[in-house]
């Protein structure tokens, strides 16, 4: 009898398993609490919020209403993705509230990025003359022990004086690198500034396509209201009694806009296109936005670009505002991101060299 030849079986790809562990005060307790674990969310946020962690626990033995109550200010850090694989590491974080529900008893622990003080949440009033935004971040930098990173291009746009008049140190920051299309973050120990049209031409981290890549729920949505085929900044000097203006231009233009018209305090006409710019950019970045959920994707984080394919006009480059990972049980991990088209934001792009600026607003 002749030998049958060999069957071969089906072929199926491997299953992965996600994975996460925990470190609170410093000690490894993923085995400790692991069949605790109802959810964890680990949200990345861009440049207008902390990062934050939230950690669901059954509490079955009352342990983490008593003994291992979180003392306000624990750290912890995470690490998520799958078994076998390179682990995201989500940071350093500070215990910020701790909620109890029932019944059944359900502890859940929020947590803030480490490296954002509550200092830096308290309004301050704070003058600054003839400095750069570089060196007023600094200084508010120096309060923390944060060190200041620039981004290549060199952000030397200068203020004759400005005032922060009951703002947050992150809320100043924010509102000067703002002002001039520039905007910043906080990662450990650094205070890192960047050029928002420059981080929108990075090259994507991830090509999402329909069909291939396993996306549980889509949205996108586009807009016509307050898009601007171009913007205009003007400021009546009293000082000098001239009319200072400053415009950019949208590329590509849309289609239909008007042209933004805004009175802003300038110190020159370089000052003035600069915020011309700011402003139309961030009028016209929301033009087109999406938000995906994914299966877990580790490489998808805030500030990073991804590429968005099968999905006809809305395909294209689109910047992440935020990426949201959560792990659940039995062993569920998705990761949604919330989108904005950087194909249709653009605006011409002036020279800041040499720039000053008296503005108090």
């Amino acid at each position: 009898m002749s030998a049958q030849p060999a069957i071969a079986g089906p072929v199926t790809a491997a299953v992965r398993s996600p994975r996460w562990v925990l470190f609170y005060q410093g000690v490894n307790i993923t085995a400790r609490i692991e069949r605790m674990i109802r959810r964890i969310t680990y949200q990345d946020h861009g440049s207008n919020a902390s990062d934050e962690v939230e950690v669901e626990l059954e509490d079955r033995d009352k342990r983490w209403q008593g003994p291992w109550f979180p003392a306000e200010g624990d750290r912890l850090n995470l690490q998520i993705g799958y078994d076998g694989e390179a682990l995201l590491n989500c940071g350093d974080f500070q215990v910020d509230e701790v909620e109890l529900n029932g019944p059944p008893d359900v502890v859940t622990m929020r947590c803030l990025a480490a490296s954002i003080k509550p200092a830096m949440r308290t309004p301050n009033t704070n003058g600054y003359e003839n400095q750069t935004l570089i060196q007023i971040a600094t200084q508010i930098a120096s309060k923390y022990g944060l060190n200041v990173v620039a981004s290549p291009d060199a952000i030397n746009v200068s203020f004759d004086r400005v005032t922060q008049l009951q703002e947050t140190d992150l809320a100043f920051l924010r509102r000067l690198a703002n002002d001039h299309n520039y905007d910043f973050t906080v990662r450990g120990n650094n205070l890192v500034f960047y050029s928002r049209t420059a981080l929108e031409q990075t090259a994507p981290v991830l090509a999402i396509v329909r069909g291939q890549t396993p996306v549980k729920q889509y949205e996108f949505k586009s807009r016509t209201q307050q898009i601007y085929k171009a913007a205009e900044v003007s400021y009546f000097n009293p000082d000098t009694k001239a009319l200072v203006t400053g415009t950019a231009t949208a590329s590509p233009a849309p289609p239909t806009g008007d042209t933004l018209k805004l009175q802003k305090r300038c110190a020159n006409g370089q000052v003035a296109t600069l915020k011309a710019q700011a402003s139309l950019h961030d009028h016209n970045m929301l033009q087109v936005t999406g938000k995906l959920t994914l299966s877990g994707t580790i490489v998808l984080r805030a500030m990073k670009n991804v590429t968005v394919q099968g999905w006809g006009d809305f395909d294209g480059t689109y910047h992440m505002d935020s990426a949201r990972h959560t792990l659940e049980r039995p062993g569920g991990y998705t990761t949604e991101i919330e989108i904005r088209s950087v194909n249709d934001a653009s605006s011409d792009t002036p020279s800041s060299d040499g720039t000053s600026d008296d503005s108090t607003d």
